[in-house]
């Protein structure tokens, strides 16, 4: 199953740096319905609504808490007709197209008509929502609840009516007003169901049992995943990445916050290509004051990252030989007896020069977040061609690291979309997602939480964290949803302070929120 709707890797500055994909260039709406009446796929998945609400002077250095939002739980089902609403400008009742129910479907709404409904909501809880409408050709609309947009939608053009269901959609409200909203062309609607959610109310993080997936894991590194349990559920950690051998972005993050994150993430990528970026001083000298460590490790290949760039072949590396333990000198032995081609041997040096420098912070007592290969089924990376080969590379990496290089400082970070190509929990200590909204979507700050649940759903004993993002999720929201990622991490440039994603008020709320833990706050006993 896909895990999320528009999630691509970003890269810091090195050989070649990684660049964020355009949403047209996916081919993904982040806020698309989907069009079957059972779960949503996640890359439909639909977003969440607050309501509203006037929003305090957000304060600098000082911890700000979320809204109070009750959940009470009770079964619902309503199934509203837009035929008996409010009609207005060309906006007409039809029976022309066929498959509507009740007393027919509202057409006319492109370009100035429009229609609402109201229904009533029994509680404060997690409601799913449902709409039915139909298109002659591909259309894109918005719905609104109060006025507000909630979920974008599309719809395919193939003239039927086609259900779009939008999951986990906090309503408060004892009566609500639904209605669409920036139509692309002509649309008819039909009806909207609406029912009760119990995903939210039954989600548990209850793991302070689990361990790390390496049992030969060291005192600090157990230490600070221990820590990391504790607050999961209750506290998001907060990360940032920087700019290889730089400090550049958490200095931005002090400058515009007044707190710096609690997790340095530093890029393994140049490490990797046999260039010393100076990166893992800083990542030490970090870790002296305080500070958690994280690396992500996009691996260039004959210059580049991208599958479409590289001309190496995954496929040709992958070897039925034991290669966990071998040393370099027999390795050479099977290349020239042909045993293994030219690509294995550019693995298995690639895997030993980022194994030598994350020694460097094992040595030092450094525990290490560690996420190598992000992005697992995007197709966008070399490592990414097909599942079989990638799982072969990602364990390799994990074995050859764990025994031939006795590295008991990582925390293993599993990044990627597909549940399919999920390594095992053997393998991983932490599920993570990437999620970019384009520029401006309304998606942006929201909390997050259905690409939360898909990604809890590749395995509930492992907690799960935003390791990338183009916006972090508003306090409000997470406490509404109960989207408590373990951590939530910003890429570089762009979407750093100062960028065009995330406002300096967007900053100034996720740092001085009681929900997040900084620099200043943490507390892991390294």
């Amino acid at each position: 199953m896909l895990l999320c709707g528009l999630i691509f890797c970003g890269c810091a500055s090195g050989s070649d740096p990684v660049q964020q994909q355009p949403a047209e260039t996916a081919g993904i709406s982040i806020m698309t319905g989907n069009t079957t009446e059972t779960e949503p796929t996640p890359e439909t998945a639909p977003l969440e609504t607050l309501p509203a609400v006037t929003e305090p002077e957000i304060p600098h250095l000082s911890d700000t808490d979320p809204g109070v939002y009750p959940i009470e739980p009770s079964e619902f089902e309503q199934l509203v007709e837009f035929e008996s609403g409010v009609l207005s400008g060309s906006a007409e009742i039809s029976d022309v197209r066929e498959g509507w129910s009740g007393g027919g479907c509202v057409t006319g709404l492109y370009p100035d008509g429009s229609v609402s409904v109201s229904a009533e909501i029994p509680s404060p809880q997690h409601y799913n929502l449902t709409l039915r409408a139909a298109s002659d050709s591909e259309q894109s609309g918005s719905l609104t609840i109060n006025g507000s947009p909630v979920a974008e939608f599309t719809l395919s053009g193939s003239g039927e009516f086609e259900a779009l269901r939008f999951d986990n959609i906090y309503l408060s409200a004892s009566e609500i007003t639904l209605s669409v909203a920036g139509l692309s062309g002509n649309v008819d609607l039909d009806c909207i169901m609406i029912s009760n959610s119990s995903d939210i109310i039954d989600l548990s993080y209850d793991l302070d049992s689990a361990a790390l997936s390496n049992p030969s894991s060291d005192e600090n590194s157990s230490r600070l995943y221990s820590y990391i349990l504790a607050n999961y559920g209750e506290k998001i950690l907060s990360g940032q990445q920087v700019s290889q051998g730089t400090n550049a972005e958490l200095e931005l993050v002090y400058e515009t916050t007044g707190r710096y994150p609690a997790i340095r993430f530093g890029e393994l990528m140049d490490y990797s290509a046999g260039s010393d970026t100076g990166d893992i001083e800083l990542a030490l000298e970090w870790a002296s004051g305080g500070g958690i460590v994280g690396y992500v490790w996009n691996w260039p290949m004959s210059g580049s990252v991208y599958q479409s760039r590289t001309g190496f072949d995954l496929q040709k590396a992958v070897s039925d030989l034991d290669l966990a333990t071998v040393e370099p000198a027999e390795l050479v032995e099977k290349y020239d007896a042909e045993e293994v081609s030219a690509e294995t041997l550019a693995i298995i040096d690639g895997i030993d020069l980022a194994a030598a420098q994350l020694k460097r912070l094992c040595d030092a007592g450094v525990p290490v977040i560690f996420r190598p290969l992000p992005e697992a089924s995007s197709g966008i990376f070399w490592w990414s061609r097909d599942k079989d080969s990638y799982l072969w590379l990602y364990k390799l990496i994990y074995e050859r690291f764990t025994e031939y290089h006795s590295l008991t400082n990582l925390i293993w970070v599993w990044n990627g979309q597909d549940a399919e190509w999920y390594p095992g929990d053997e393998y991983c200590d932490i599920i993570s997602l990437d999620v970019y909204y384009p520029s401006g979507s309304p998606a942006a700050g929201r909390s997050g939480i259905n690409f939360f649940l898909s990604a809890r759903g590749v395995s509930a004993e492992k907690p799960v964290a935003l390791s990338e993002c183009s916006n972090f999720p508003i306090p409000d929201y997470s406490a509404m949803d109960r989207a408590f990622w373990s951590f939530a991490s910003a890429w570089t440039g762009d979407y750093s302070p100062g960028g065009e994603y995330m406002p300096d008020a967007a900053w100034i709320r996720f740092y001085n929120s009681s929900l997040v833990l900084t620099l200043d706050e943490i507390d892991n006993n390294q």
